[in-house]
C-alpha cells in the first residue's frame, strides 16, 4: 500500500512512497501497475548503479547514491557535512546511520558487494574467492560467487533456472530486461546490465564522441547518442516521436 504524503517523513520525490521502501526515491510513483515507488515505464537497465537515479540525470551513472539529504539528485556517493539521514548521528559518513551501521567507524565501500552492511568490504582477508562474501559466510568459499541479482549473498556461482525467472541465455539477467536474450552478457564492467556480450580491447574500442558506443557500431560517431529510450543503440542524437495517446 502507498503511504499519503502527509504521514511520509522522508519522501524525496514527495509521490506519497517513503524512501525507506521507494525503489525509486527520486523519479515519482505514477500509481499504476505495482506500487514500488517507480514511475510504471521505468526501465532499470538506463540506471547502471540501480540507484533510482536514471543514467542521463546521474552525475555518477557506477556509483550508487547515498540518500542521507544532502544532494540526493546528483547520483554521487557523497557524505553529508551535517550528519545521516533525518539528522540522527552517522560517524563515518556512509549514509546509513550508526544505529543500523554494522561498521559505525569505517564507511561503506559501494562497489556492489554488501553495499548495505555499512562495511567496507576486504576482498583479500577471509576470503579466498575475492568474491567480496567472507569465508566465514561463504558457502562455496573457492567458488566465486556470480552477481546476479539471484541468491547473491550465499557466495556460490549460481544460475538462474526459476520458471518464473524466465532468462533465455543464462546470464542471470531476465527476458524482459534483457537487450539480447539469447546471448550471455560478457561481464566485463562495461554495460553489465544490458545482458550483450559486449567485449572491450583496449587497441580496438575506439568512441570519438564518448556515448559509450564503439564508432564501429556507432551510425553516428562524432554525435553523441542520446538516451530517451528511442532507438539508444544506433549512437545517433535522435528525438523521440510524440505520443498522442493513442495504441496501434
Amino acid at each position: 500500500m502507498p503511504i499519503s504524503p502527509a504521514f511520509a517523513d522522508d519522501d524525496l520525490d514527495k509521490d506519497g512512497v517513503d524512501d525507506s521502501i521507494d525503489a525509486c526515491p527520486n523519479l515519482k510513483e505514477d500509481y499504476e501497475g505495482t506500487i514500488d515507488g517507480c514511475p510504471s515505464n521505468f526501465v532499470p537497465w538506463y540506471d547502471e548503479d540501480f540507484d533510482g537515479i536514471e543514467d542521463h540525470l546521474d552525475q555518477c551513472p557506477t556509483l550508487k547514491e547515498r540518500y542521507n539529504q544532502f544532494q540526493d539528485e546528483d547520483g554521487c556517493p557523497d557524505l553529508s557535512p551535517s550528519g545521516g539521514p533525518g539528522g540522527l548521528p552517522d560517524s563515518d559518513g556512509d549514509g546509513f546511520t550508526d544505529i543500523v551501521d554494522n561498521c559505525p567507524n569505517q564507511p561503506e565501500t559501494f562497489n556492489g558487494v554488501l553495499d548495505t552492511d555499512g562495511c567496507p568490504d576486504d576482498f583479500g582477508k577471509g576470503d579466498r574467492d575475492r568474491d567480496g562474501v567472507p569465508d566465514a559466510a561463504d558457502k562455496c568459499p573457492l567458488s566465486a560467487e556470480t552477481y546476479n541479482r539471484f541468491q547473491d549473498l550465499d557466495g556460490c556461482p549460481d544460475s538462474v533456472s526459476d520458471s518464473t525467472f524466465i532468462d533465455t541465455d543464462n546470464d542471470g539477467l531476465q527476458d524482459k530486461v534483457d537487450l539480447c536474450p539469447t546471448e550471455p552478457e560478457v561481464y566485463n564492467g562495461y554495460r553489465d546490465t544490458d545482458g550483450c556480450p559486449d567485449v572491450l580491447l583496449d587497441t580496438s574500442f575506439n568512441d570519438k564522441d564518448g556515448d559509450g558506443i564503439a564508432d564501429r557500431f556507432d551510425t553516428c560517431p562524432n554525435q553523441p547518442e542520446t538516451f530517451n529510450r528511442f532507438a539508444d543503440y544506433d549512437g545517433c542524437p535522435d528525438s523521440a516521436p510524440s505520443f498522442d495517446g493513442t495504441l496501434n
